[in-house]
């Protein structure tokens, strides 16, 4: 019984979490369209949208894997967490070397639209993950 409460409870979260995550997305895509072509005219929309999917499908994979390490309570769900927090830095850093290989350097556009969209995503996760772990009893 308990099991079954905790598993409505999880996946309340979820829905909630991707709900907000959507929300935050499209704002971000607004306000990308809107305010990237007078801020920094020689960044392309399409690099922004490149960097905003893959900081979004980032941040949404890692809250997934987040959320099963804390269903684990044992210390197999502590090295989830530090697994999925970990991965999603060294993601960043790939994603990072491999656009700076393509596009040969980083522009002062590029650094701050990747450094403003990182910590807007990663607050989201952090605020999220800080809920769930408060309503688990685990914080």
């Amino acid at each position: 019984m308990q099991n079954d409460c905790e598993r409505k409870m999880m996946t309340a979260e979820h829905v909630r979490y991707v709900w907000q995550w959507t929300v935050l997305l499209c704002v971000s895509i607004l306000g990308g369209i809107l305010l990237l072509p007078s801020l920094a005219p020689d960044f392309p929309l399409s690099r922004f949208f490149l960097t905003l999917s893959v900081v979004a499908l980032v941040n949404v994979g890692v809250w997934f894997l987040l959320a099963r390490g804390i269903g684990k309570r044992n210390r197999e769900g502590t090295v989830i967490l530090l697994a999925g927090i970990g991965g999603k830095f060294l993601f960043y850093l790939f994603y990072l070397l491999v656009y700076w290989i393509a596009a040969k350097n980083l522009t002062k556009a590029f650094v701050l639209t990747f450094f403003a969209l990182y910590l807007i995503f990663t607050f989201f996760l952090a605020v999220h993950l800080l809920k769930l772990l408060k309503n688990n009893k685990l914080y």
